[in-house]
């Protein structure tokens, strides 16, 4: 007998015991535009002002993680007068858009504020959290009998654990009474689509699903699940049962007989969402598989709702647009070109999986720092584009050997002090964050420990 079939026959065993099952959403039965956490709703009830900030955190395992927690850090620091009194710059974030490790940290600080510099790292960023995963399955019971159900995975104990270690039973309806906080947007992807997934309102509307009653802890989950690692996070469709109607551009997108453009193919996922004929279940894994940088949230947003983001700026004479994108992905399949002898099978393996995705974010920035040049122009904004990425790290012989650190779910704690402080080093010299401190009249603050 297998164990699987064996742990199956202890389960039955066990009196009073049901079989465990995965939280695969609630559903709504009527769609309400103006209601829900989605960015129309969330960003009107940001105050207006003439500073837009988009801040964006891209995967990485815990590397990622470590530089997201040291840009918030310095963010955190800087202040910048405003009338009688002094505001942060973390408190200026309008838009908050994260992938897999990045994902973490954002959630972190959406949900509990300014906790994430008291406890976020030891209650994760400290802790080796694959060593943690592994005793929840060899050591304890309960679990080898959740894990016998054919409806509970690896995936559902990652996102158990996220929620008993950071989140409590926080949903999204948790953060919608949060205004004062980023509008948080967690993206997946949905590998049967092979498409980007959003845990906004607007994403959940086409499978008539309520976020607001949807775990934080199983969105950030999904955006972290690494493919064959961790099993995918599971949502069941309610599509057609919610008065979900598309929006006017999928039907324009998809009659255009232009099949080669982004257009078309986000109209065609669209549509397939809606149709629970097509797609009973949404299977959603690593965000970084669709969109490492966590970019194409602004792009698609200046796509088809421009008019969102305008709708956030007060009517001032010269209004300011910030975009901080913080790119902690794993840059050293720029090694494979450099070596005589070719990768074997593990490195192949994967290399298949890195190697679309640093096509993808070289395609997402140059077609987003377009979009956002464009957009400012039309607004009569000043632009500063904010880029941060691991690989600059080379050239600096205290960091350098920092872009090497591996992919994972565990980080010695010198070299997640190391990455804190090279991003804020970052930071601190890009030549666009400079001139938007002194444009502000801002002050940059130190932190002791680098």
């Amino acid at each position: 007998m297998s164990l699987r079939a064996l742990l199956s026959v202890l389960l039955l065993l066990i009196g009073g015991c049901s079989v465990s099952r995965a939280y695969l959403g609630e559903p709504v039965q009527r769609v309400k535009s103006s209601e829900g956490y989605r960015r129309t709703v969330m960003l009107a009830e940001r105050p207006r002002d003439d500073l837009l900030v988009i801040v964006s955190l891209s995967g990485g395992g815990m590397r990622a993680s470590a530089m997201a927690y040291g840009l918030l850090e310095q963010l955190a620091a800087d202040r910048l007068p405003q009338r009688q009194t002094t505001s942060r710059m973390i408190d200026q974030i309008d838009v908050l858009s994260a992938v897999s490790g990045g994902a973490i940290p954002a959630a972190y600080y959406t949900l509990y504020g300014d906790r994430l510099f008291e406890d976020f790292i030891p209650r994760f960023l400290g802790r080796d959290v694959g060593a943690a995963l592994r005793r929840d399955v060899l050591l304890k019971p309960r679990n080898w009998l959740r894990l016998a159900s054919s409806e509970y995975s690896r995936g559902d104990l990652y996102a158990d654990f996220f929620d008993r270690q950071l989140f409590n039973g926080a949903t999204f309806g948790d953060l919608g009474s949060r205004p004062d906080r980023p509008f948080l947007v967690i993206q997946a992807t949905d590998i049967a689509l092979a498409g980007r997934f959003e845990f906004t309102q607007d994403g959940f509307d086409p499978l008539c699903l309520d976020l607001s009653r949807y775990p934080l802890a199983r969105a950030v989950a999904a955006s972290s699940s690494v493919p064959a690692v961790l099993a995918p996070i599971t949502l069941r469709s309610n599509a057609g049962q919610c008065g979900y109607v598309l929006p006017a551009w999928v039907d324009t997108a998809l009659g255009n007989g232009d099949h080669s453009t982004r257009t078309h193919f986000r109209a065609s996922i669209a549509k397939a969402r809606s149709d629970a004929s097509r797609i009973a279940y949404l299977h959603l894994v690593d965000g970084a598989l669709s969109d490492n940088l966590g970019a194409r949230v602004t792009l698609d947003i200046l796509s088809d709702e421009p008019a969102v983001f305008a709708s956030a700026l007060a009517p001032t004479r010269r209004p300011r647009v910030v975009y901080i994108a913080l790119n902690a992905g794993d840059p050293q399949i720029m090694r494979i070109g450099a070596r005589r002898k070719a990768p074997d099978a593990l490195e192949m393996l994967r290399l298949m999986g890195t190697v679309p995705v640093d096509r993808y974010s070289a395609e997402s920035k140059t077609l987003l720092r377009e979009a956002l040049e464009n957009w400012s122009r039309q607004q009569g904004a000043e632009l500063y584009y904010i880029e941060l990425e691991i690989e600059s790290l080379r050239e600096n012989p205290q960091f350098a050997y920092l872009v090497e650190l591996p992919t994972s779910l565990v980080i010695d704690q010198k070299d997640a002090l190391r990455l804190r402080c090279a991003t804020r080093e970052m930071l601190h010299y890009s030549a666009d964050y400079r001139r938007l401190l002194e444009d502000l009249g801002a002050t940059r603050g130190g932190i002791t420990g680098c």
